[in-house]
């Protein structure tokens, strides 16, 4: 009687541990809009809105604006969004999702698992997925509407593409 009652206490830890190890991150989600009101977009967690100078590939420079979070311990979001002035007139959206993609992965060192090609409300964008530097999961959505690109991504350093999470980051983009 003392082994079997033993034996399905084992068996019940053994079901919570599983339970446990198994179980889907759970986010408080937010919806932000930049003060220009063109979109939005939901995060995992209170953000912070970032504006970086950056230098362009094609030698001018820009501003970058960015909504942060730290989901979790491994987990980082992003949404950044940015008009380059000086990238060519004749540069079509097919090339400028092209080098942004390029742009991306090797920015982190990532190894391109797959890619698809969207459409955003009318928009060209892509869906691309990766392994970034240290095995982490690298998952990016970038759309290009007029002269502006936004890139949506996920890096997560325990290396888990969390596709529910992640389709929700990325289905919540709405633009004005």
């Amino acid at each position: 009687m003392h082994f079997a009652k033993s034996r399905l206490a084992a068996a019940f830890l053994v079901l919570l541990f599983s339970i446990a190890c198994d179980r889907k991150s759970t986010y408080e989600w937010h919806t932000f809009e930049p003060s220009d009101g063109t979109f939005s977009v939901s995060l995992p967690g209170d953000g912070v809105e970032v504006d970086r100078p950056t230098k362009s590939v094609t030698g001018g420079s820009f501003i970058s604006h960015a909504f942060e979070i730290r989901a979790s311990k491994d987990a980082v979001y992003g949404c950044s969004w940015w008009e380059d002035a000086s990238r060519p007139k004749d540069e079509t959206d097919e090339q400028i999702l092209d080098r942004a993609r390029d742009s991306g992965l090797s920015g982190t060192d990532a190894k391109l698992l797959s890619e698809n090609k969207i459409t955003l409300q009318g928009h060209p964008g892509r869906d691309v997925r990766a392994i970034a530097r240290g095995n982490a999961a690298y998952d990016n959505r970038l759309v290009v509407v007029g002269n502006r690109l936004y890139t949506l991504l996920v890096i997560d350093q325990s290396g888990k593409h969390d596709s529910d999470s992640i389709g929700k980051f990325f289905n919540s983009l709405q633009f004005r």
